[in-house]
């Protein structure tokens, strides 16, 4: 795309696209939506006594998570409970599950969670970015919506007024006590060759030429299965602690969990430059080298640059990130965040009375 009138047309078609997105969104019903919802919450929360979240049930993608509150208690969910003949949530709880927790039991969640109106239901959503379709049933049916990233947050916003955070992705593979167990092999040596397998989305077409342009030149990025979810959480930290450099090619704009794990076990992640602009670039620092749209073609002299930086910094470097990770980047972490930030809402919606809705309509 290179003629004038190839880009002004390029333009119209995105500015079009975004007007019909925001006129959609301008419909009164997302009014009656909102302050439905608010009014639900307020009406649930006379009935339940939950202020501070005590109990809290953590779906099986959250297993490795530790309270870092005592005042918490987890119940560990299996992968399957809402398939369970015997219904393991004990009533007065919260329970906080990830959207892929949620995927592939949809219905049944939606069912379940509204006969549970004796529970709290928050849903973190690690990929708001880009399954806008789970993204906004999440929202619009959670008693507390979280995304994980900034992007669509005005997008989202219009299926709940409880939406908290962006509350970020975290390095959930590993336990604390599993990452400092290992440390002798997380500062063992490390290959110059860098590491990247993807999963391959078909409908990401610009990401997976940005991938296959990379494979040319560095055989170690290219698309991958998931198959790592076969392997042993030793297996899985070996492969990611023999490598010096991570290369990260995100879905549009979310920082991915890729990121986190480069960090916990004490790579450098290289990371596409518009990243450094986003508010999540903040949490990673001078952890992450940026690589340019160029660099996709040639990338000696930024991968160069960034084994240089692993070099120079060494074991201390390495331990470095790991701390840091540990301290901002672990799951443990990130689940407070979200938890204090529920109670935050609690506390903000039990200073009103619930209502009539149909009195707060606004009007067209």
């Amino acid at each position: 795309m290179t003629a004038p009138n190839d880009l002004a047309s390029c333009v119209a078609r995105v500015a079009g696209l975004h007007q019909a997105l925001h006129t959609l969104l301008g419909d009164r019903a997302f009014d009656d939506l909102a302050i439905g919802k608010l009014f639900a919450l307020r009406r649930k929360l006379e009935h339940l006594s939950l202020g501070v979240a005590n109990t809290v049930c953590l779906g099986h993608n959250l297993r490795h998570a530790v309270p870092v509150d005592s005042r918490r208690h987890y119940v560990h969910l299996a992968a399957d409970f809402l398939e369970s003949a015997t219904d393991p949530v004990p009533s007065g709880s919260l329970v906080l599950l990830l959207n892929n927790d949620i995927g592939p039991h949809l219905p049944r969640w939606l069912e379940w969670s509204s006969r549970r109106s004796d529970c709290l239901h928050v849903v973190w959503d690690w990929d708001s970015q880009h399954w806008l379709e789970m993204s906004c049933t999440l929202a619009a049916t959670a008693d507390f919506y979280v995304p994980s990233t900034s992007e669509n947050v005005y997008t989202l916003s219009h299926f709940t007024p409880n939406l908290i955070g962006p509350a970020f992705a975290a390095a959930h593979q590993w336990s604390r006590k599993f990452v400092v167990d290992h440390m002798d092999l997380l500062l063992g040596e490390r290959r110059n060759e860098p590491f990247g397998p993807h999963v391959r989305y078909e409908r990401f077409a610009r990401r997976n030429r940005a991938i296959v342009t990379l494979n040319h030149s560095l055989p170690g990025i290219g698309f991958a299965d998931n198959s790592f979810h076969l392997r042993t959480d030793l297996q899985n930290l070996q492969e990611w602690a023999c490598h010096k450099t991570h290369w990260i090619v995100p879905v549009l704009g979310g920082f991915p969990i890729r990121i986190y794990n480069a960090l916990l076990t004490g790579g450098i992640a290289l990371l596409p430059s518009h990243m450094r602009a986003m508010p999540e670039s903040m949490l990673v620092g001078s952890d992450a080298v940026f690589y340019d749209v160029v660099d996709l073609v040639e990338p000696a002299e930024v991968q160069g640059r960034a084994l240089q930086r692993f070099d120079a910094e060494g074991t201390v470097g390495v331990a470095k990130r790991i701390g840091h990770a540990l301290e901002r980047h672990h799951v443990d972490v990130r689940c407070e965040q979200v938890l204090r930030a529920v109670e935050d809402g609690l506390a903000r919606n039990r200073t009103r009375n619930a209502s009539d809705v149909s009195r707060y309509l606004m009007s067209s």
